[in-house]
């Protein structure tokens, strides 16, 4: 450096270095400070420039730092969750067992509660407590015999159980004594057993393959039966066969009938009882049908009834007119009251006089009992009749108790004797069935299936005619249409010119404003039968009359003392 002056020498340096920084290239929108009611205040700042462009150490160790908080935040979350989940499982498993105790009661309670309401019902009927205990008795011995059932069912259970045990034993030590005979055999019998065990399995596999073919075979049989019972032509051919057969049998007692005159004394009258007797049992079996159809009709009258009843009630609920109808018969009933008074006076009369007879009676005979107390026991001899009296009634209590238990036996003996009475006939008449459904099966094979193209035949030709019918009908089926809907047409303006004619309206005017005038006729005719009956002094005259004839009475009295 020189002195003197203001030079100095350079620095190592390098010259023309831009001293830009890392935002200077960024674009800057200078906007004007808004004024708000608060005073001045500045825009948001938002991020501006490329942001950071070198990531070094201490980035990656604040990024590690902030995902390990956020990492630990998750977990604790999750330990929060499962603190709670497990408090809820804990809590659920103490409910659960809570809400079993609880329906149990809640089940007994039930019970104990539909015990009373029976009692309860029992005891509005009026039902006598021997009829309780001897239903007690009856179920208490059906529990008792369904009880001994089952424990004897049980049994039986464990015997086949111990049964299929030893069999099962049984089986394999047979299996195995068969293993051991297998093992000892030669090769060629070996091999012969083999083949032969393969054609068993074979047969068996034939077998259910044949089983199969079968059951189809059947099952297509019962579908063309079917077929064949819904055809009409066969059920028209069926009743006049049934027809037949009942003529020729006619024919034949005809036959009969007119030959009996040629045969001897004895056969002819061997056939006129015989014949009583078929015309009697038909004549028993027609009045038993007779009885359960009425019986039938009966139950259905009375199902009528109750429906008409029900309608009825309905319909007093809808309708206000049957209150013009119950109103008119309180008034019938009120002239009828009025024309049978003297009959009902006279009968209301008698009855006065039998209730007067009566009280006298019951006077003699308090006296009679009042003369009779001075002759009563003592106090021992009436501890001695109450002592009889006691046992007297223990006796009859027993005796009562005997009498029911033996008539719930003898009720579930009757019902037993019912059931197999029942059925027995119910066994005949399943065995009778069979026996006719085999027969008409057996004719149906024997004289129906081999005349399928027959029937065939006659298929198509019933099927043609039926399509001719309903071409022949679809041609017809326009023009009555047409006819309809002129003959619609003609009954809609009738029906207008009727509505619009002034003699159906002044008709309709007239039946309601008859309608309203007999609504006030009754309603006044009511009003003058309440004022009538308010204003009827005849009692109040009488009493006066009689009040009046007392007074004379007293002053003629009074004047002749």
């Amino acid at each position: 450096m020189r002195m003197g002056t203001g030079y100095k020498q350079p620095t190592g340096v390098k010259k023309d270095i831009k001293t830009e920084g890392v935002g200077y290239k960024s674009d800057v929108n200078i906007v004007n400070r808004p004024v708000t009611n608060h005073g001045l205040s500045g825009i948001t700042s938002t991020s501006h420039g490329p942001k950071r462009k070198i990531y070094d150490k201490s980035y990656y160790l604040n990024l590690l730092k902030s995902k390990n908080t956020e990492i630990s935040s998750e977990i604790s979350k999750f330990k929060k969750e499962i603190d709670t989940i497990n408090k809820d499982n804990s809590s659920y498993l103490t409910l659960e067992r809570k809400y079993d105790v609880l329906i149990n009661d809640v089940r007994q309670l039930e019970g104990e509660l539909a015990d009373y309401n029976l009692t309860q019902d029992k005891f509005r009927l009026g039902t006598k407590p021997e009829d309780i205990l001897s239903l007690y008795h009856h179920i208490k011995l059906q529990n008792d015999k369904k009880k001994s059932a089952l424990d004897d069912l049980f049994l039986e259970r464990k015997e086949m159980e111990n049964e299929i045990s030893e069999l099962q034993k049984q089986i394999t030590d047979i299996n195995q004594a068969n293993e051991e005979k297998l093992n000892q055999l030669d090769p060629e019998q070996k091999a012969q057993y083999e083949k032969l065990r393969s054609e068993n399995n074979t047969l068996i596999s034939n077998i259910g393959y044949l089983r199969n073919e079968l059951d189809k075979v059947n099952e297509r049989l019962r579908d063309l039966d079917d077929r064949l019972k819904e055809d009409t032509l066969r059920q028209r051919a069926q009743h006049l066969r049934e027809e037949k057969v009942s003529l020729l049998k006619k024919k034949e007692e005809l036959e009969l009938q007119t030959n009996e005159s040629n045969l001897p004394f004895a056969e002819a009258r061997e056939r006129l009882r015989n014949r009583i007797k078929q015309d009697h049992s038909e004549i028993l079996h027609c009045e038993k049908k007779i009885a359960d159809l009425r019986k039938i009709i009966s139950t259905y009258q009375k199902n009528i009834n109750e429906l008409e009843a029900d309608l009825s009630e309905q319909k007093t609920d809808q309708d206000e007119s049957h209150k013009y109808e119950a109103l008119h018969k309180r008034d019938r009933e009120m002239t009828d009251f009025m024309e049978n008074f003297e009959t009902t006076k006279q009968e209301e009369s008698q009855q006065v006089d039998q209730l007067e007879n009566t009280i006298v009676t019951l006077l003699e005979h308090m006296s009679k009992s009042i003369t009779k107390s001075t002759a009563l026991p003592s106090k021992n001899d009436v501890k001695d009749m109450k002592g009889d009296l006691a046992y007297t009634k223990g006796l009859v209590e027993d005796s009562e108790t005997t009498y029911a238990r033996v008539k719930v036996e003898l009720d579930q003996r009757q019902a037993d004797l019912d059931k197999i009475n029942t059925l027995e006939g119910k066994i005949e008449r399943e065995n009778k069935n069979m026996d006719e459904k085999l027969k008409n099966m057996q004719d149906e094979m024997e004289n129906k299936f081999p005349k399928i193209d027959q029937v065939k035949g006659e298929y198509d030709k019933e099927k043609k005619r039926l399509t001719d019918l309903k071409q022949q009908l679809a041609k017809i089926k326009p023009g009555m249409q047409k006819i309809m809907t002129t003959h619609s047409i003609s009954h809609d303006t009738k029906k207008n010119q009727l509505l619009q004619n002034d003699i159906y309206k002044l008709l309709n005017s007239l039946e309601k404003k008859i309608a309203t005038n007999e609504s006030q006729i009754f309603s006044l005719c009511q009003f003058i039968d309440a004022k009538g009956t308010e204003s009827n002094f005849s009692a109040v005259l009488n009493e006066c009359m009689g009040t009046v004839h007392e007074i004379n009475m007293e002053n003629v009295k009074n004047s002749v003392k």
